[in-house]
């Protein structure tokens, strides 16, 4: 049976056989490579005119019409009447949609109903009344930009819960009737700022809606509207704000990239695969102190505990404890050989484990636990987390607590004790997170939380304090992924992102140590 393609008429077995043979040169030139790290690239788009065309026009100028196919005859450019839209804005407070709407092409804005309430101050009643009001072309959500009363945490987390619980609200009505909305924009401020001035200048707030990230990524899995998020800068001069407005009004481009929207220009998030990075010498432990894991009683966590000891016994002389934190202090019976091995290479090193008891869902839990070890600490592994999968129709916000409690509220409570409690020879704090912040179905909850403890990561960072976010795909030998059944394995191998073994993922995160960063002092 033939096909047609851009070459024409083609042998559907032919064109079977040369797309095995492209996916098996494409396999070999990526054997061996770790990990896939994401950057930032360049791609300036132009303003949008009236008719909605200018990226037509701005494609033909870049491209070279003798290279295509046809001569470099251009489809003609639709010029028909301009297509008004009706918007339903959830604005910030501090004039972004207003400088928004100003600025939107011509003739565009049909009729509006612009919001500005704080997010504290929507019930989810007021919210699903608003989305079924009408059957809007754009939602614009834009209360991640707005900032926290403060930069301690209660406050930080009362706003990220009131922005989070209206963006749920909103995503679950749009998932229940896709007729309510044609396109949703989510706009938040320096969420991915890397300068120091920006994080000193506003602190902990600075982050506060990172989660927003991760919860666009996986709502484009389960919205049948198009999602478009853009990270702009709070300092944004006044002549990029026309670029912001064409940002969310042109619609070919219109949720096919994040973007970075930014006085120096237009950036997309890209990710890259790359070969192991050998260039540094191997990462050293810490000589001695207390280094703590949360999820102490977890695979994960055992795993972790595990290559600690091993690379101790490499690098010989280390005499630091470990201690194993965990709500019971209970170990499973599947996990109990593990727990056994680390206790018997502990004792051949003379190093001590423990089990020890630490809920570090409670602020005051993980204070007493660093307060105990200051002023020792000198490493720290998140790997505590829980998951609460559920499709958006199932979601409920009981789900995103338990999920946040162990995740990004955890990982906050560390990060508080450690500015409140010296430990000047802390060498590393790592927040496991996970490839899900680029979407994974199911998890809107487990993606948006350990976006956040991407966005703690950058922060410290920024202010130049140890941390790193490595962002884990699925363990196959250890812990959920283990437990499936064979039929979910079978699916999860033959996935673009199979499970990898210990070995690997270990030997990854060794790669990644060797980076030149601040991930470890």
């Amino acid at each position: 049976m033939a096909a047609l393609t851009m070459l024409g008429q083609q042998h559907e077995g032919n064109i079977k056989s040369a797309y095995t043979k492209l996916m098996e040169a494409t396999a070999a030139k990526h054997a061996g490579n770790t990990c896939w790290p994401v950057e930032w690239f360049p791609e300036h788009l132009p303003l949008e005119n009236s008719a909605g065309t200018s990226i037509y026009f701005n494609l033909q100028s870049a491209a070279n019409p003798l290279s295509c196919l046809d001569g470099g005859q251009w489809p003609p450019v639709d010029n028909s009447q301009i297509q008004t839209e009706d918007v339903l804005v959830f604005s910030d407070s501090y004039g972004y949609c207003k400088d928004i709407l100003s600025q939107a092409p011509p003739g565009r804005i049909g009729s509006k109903s612009v919001q500005t309430k704080p997010a504290e101050k929507y019930t989810d009643q007021e919210v699903l009344k608003l989305v079924s009001g009408s059957s809007w072309d754009l939602i614009i959500f834009a209360l991640g930009i707005d900032l926290p009363a403060s930069n301690e945490l209660k406050d930080v987390h009362k706003q990220q819960d009131a922005v989070m619980k209206v963006f749920l609200t909103i995503l679950k009505k749009l998932a229940d009737d896709g007729s309510r909305c044609k396109r949703l924009c989510v706009l938040t401020a320096d969420i991915f700022a890397e300068e120091r001035e920006i994080h000193e200048e506003v602190g902990l707030g600075l982050i506060t809606n990172a989660n927003l990230f991760g919860a666009c990524n996986t709502a484009r899995y389960e919205v049948p509207c198009p999602i478009q998020y853009i990270d702009t800068e709070w300092a944004l001069r006044a002549e990029r704000i026309p670029y912001l407005a064409a940002e969310i009004f042109r619609h070919p481009s219109f949720g096919h990239n994040s973007v970075r929207l930014l006085n120096k220009g237009r950036y997309v998030l890209r990710q890259m695969s790359s070969r192991p990075y050998m260039r540094h010498p191997e990462w050293q432990l810490p000589e001695d102190g207390v280094i703590g894991i949360s999820g102490g009683n977890g695979a994960l966590g055992l795993v972790m505990g595990l290559w600690l000891l091993q690379t101790a016994q490499k690098q010989g002389g280390k005499k630091f404890s470990i201690k194993f934190l965990s709500r019971s202090m209970k170990i499973s019976d599947q996990n109990m050989p593990n727990w056994q091995e680390i206790q018997a290479l502990a004792e051949s090193l003379g190093i001590h484990v423990e089990q020890a008891k630490c809920d570090v869902g409670k602020q005051e839990s993980v204070e007493a636990f660093i307060e105990s070890a200051t002023p020792n600490l000198t490493g720290f592994i998140h790997s505590a987390g829980i998951l609460q999968d559920a499709m958006l129709i199932n979601q409920t916000w009981e789900k995103f607590d338990a999920v946040y409690e162990s995740k990004s509220r955890a990982a906050a409570f560390l990060h508080a004790a450690l500015e409140k409690l010296e430990n000047p020879k802390l060498k590393f704090l790592w927040l496991f997170s996970s490839t899900s912040v680029y979407g994974n179905m199911g998890q809107l909850n487990y993606s948006s939380s350990n976006a956040w403890l991407d966005g703690l990561s950058r922060h410290r960072n920024a202010l130049g304090k140890p941390c790193m976010a490595p962002q884990w795909g699925a363990w196959g030998e250890v812990g959920m992924a283990a437990n499936l059944d064979d039929a979910s394995k079978r699916r999860m191998a033959m996935s673009p992102m199979p499970p990898f073994t210990n070995a690997e993922g270990l030997y990854g995160m060794e790669c990644g140590l060797r980076m030149p960063s601040s991930w470890s002092s």
